[in-house]
């Protein structure tokens, strides 16, 4: 039997995978590589076509028992003859549901599914949290009621344009309905062209920040400072929130996958951390000699834990108030224009400066793609300036013959007379 105490021991893999309930055949759970658990009831329509009805997210309230009672009502009436073309429901959308007679639903009709079957399936819980906020936002207040076959490329333009006051919201709400449009056409919902092809995006204005060296040292005497400053007095910032900064300066690592990092993840021996899931997917972060120091301090600190985050909150768990902390640290620090992210940026711009190659930095970044590395090229091109510059000066000291004498060895056959 298909328990709670079997969903929640479930592991994520590199793959989706489905665990069947060996009591109530039909009743599966469905483990995602993001680690979401979905319920399903799987049955066979009278075409002997592989039916499945999603039962909703395995969350608080929401078990492999409450599923399981839905899934044994809807696993009942399989055999009558209304239930095998039904369409779905918002609450229990079909897989591969044939669409919605001859004409296509509206965009709000097909949100629900979208998000459903896509979102809360496919995409890690911050991005599908934008995207939802996208669809409730500029979306379907100005689409929703539109039948997706009826939206044209001049209906969303005109909606990006109307939002050209916000650039970069614009372009996402673009991805979003761009995506939107495509699982319609995947899933045979609409037939006509993709609305959204032809409309270009807007100009983004970059807003990197990158540290100066003083502005480092800066920071870090507020961390040290932070650190010796007792509970309740000014400037004193928690040891956990201090060791989360330091290693986002130190590695280039994003927010969560500090946050999310874990005792067993880190691989001493070879000084990597070995990730299970970022936002490019798996990854090992190869990782400094300093860094393998400040994760032995942080153990020490608690005993030396196998398991467990290494930043944690007090009961243990994910800290959440590490960027209400970053806005505290960089007013102290005189940097209330640098981002949290901001310190990925600076590694990254630091490693180039040192004449790490560009397409070095995005592997040391996790970028998957060499295009994202990219917008680091200007910081690139003006380190190889820096390096033609400075090799033009030493040739034309040499040329003025103001270059250091240097001795030459001869050959090593050559013998004193």
């Amino acid at each position: 039997m298909l328990t709670n105490a079997q969903t929640r021991e479930a592991k994520s893999r590199a793959i989706r995978y489905e665990i069947t309930c060996d009591a109530l055949p039909g009743f599966i759970l469905r483990v995602l590589p993001t680690g979401k658990k979905v319920f399903f009831a799987r049955y066979r329509d009278a075409g002997g076509k592989d039916r499945r009805v999603r039962l909703g997210l395995m969350r608080p309230g929401f078990g492999a028992e409450e599923a399981r009672r839905e899934a044994m009502i809807i696993l009942a009436r399989r055999d009558a003859p209304e239930s095998v073309d039904a369409p779905a429901t918002p609450s229990t959308p079909i897989e591969d549901a044939p669409s919605l007679g001859s004409k296509s639903p509206t965009l709000a009709e097909f949100a629900l599914r979208f998000e459903q079957e896509h979102i809360d399936m496919r995409l890690k819980p911050e991005t599908a949290w934008h995207y939802k906020s996208s669809l409730k936002k500029y979306i379907l207040p100005k689409l929703g009621h539109r039948r997706l076959d009826d939206i044209t490329t001049g209906d969303v333009n005109k909606l990006h344009t109307s939002m050209k006051p916000t650039p970069c919201a614009a372009n996402y709400m673009r991805c979003v309905l761009n995506a939107l449009f495509n699982k319609a056409a995947k899933w045979g919902v609409t037939k006509q062209r993709n609305p959204v092809a032809d409309v270009e995006r807007f100009d983004e204005r970059s807003v990197e920040r990158f540290l100066l060296p003083e502005e480092r040292e800066a920071l870090e005497r507020v961390l040290a400072t932070a650190e010796r400053t007792p509970p309740g007095r000014h400037g004193h910032i928690g040891r956990e929130a201090i060791a989360a900064v330091r290693l986002l300066a130190l590695t280039g690592m994003r927010r969560d996958e500090v946050r999310d990092l874990r005792w067993e993840q880190v691989d001493w021996r070879q000084k990597m951390l070995r990730l299970p899931d970022s936002k490019t997917g798996k990854r090992d972060v190869v990782v400094s000699d300093e860094v393998m120091e400040l994760l032995g301090r942080i153990a020490q600190a608690k005993g030396n834990p196998r398991r467990g985050l290494v930043i944690c909150s007090r009961n243990g768990k994910k800290l959440k108030s590490l960027q209400s902390t970053w806005l505290k640290v960089r007013k102290l620090a005189g940097l209330e224009d640098v981002r949290l992210h901001d310190l990925r940026h600076s590694f990254a711009s630091d490693a180039i400066m040192d004449g790490t190659p560009l397409e070095v930095v995005g592997k040391m970044l996790g970028h998957r793609n060499y295009r994202t590395t990219q917008r680091y090229a200007h910081i690139a091109d003006k380190a190889l300036r820096e390096a033609v510059n400075r090799t033009s000066k030493t040739i034309a000291r040499a040329a003025r013959g103001k270059a250091k004498a240097t001795k030459r060895p001869g050959p090593a056959s050559q013998k004193r007379r």
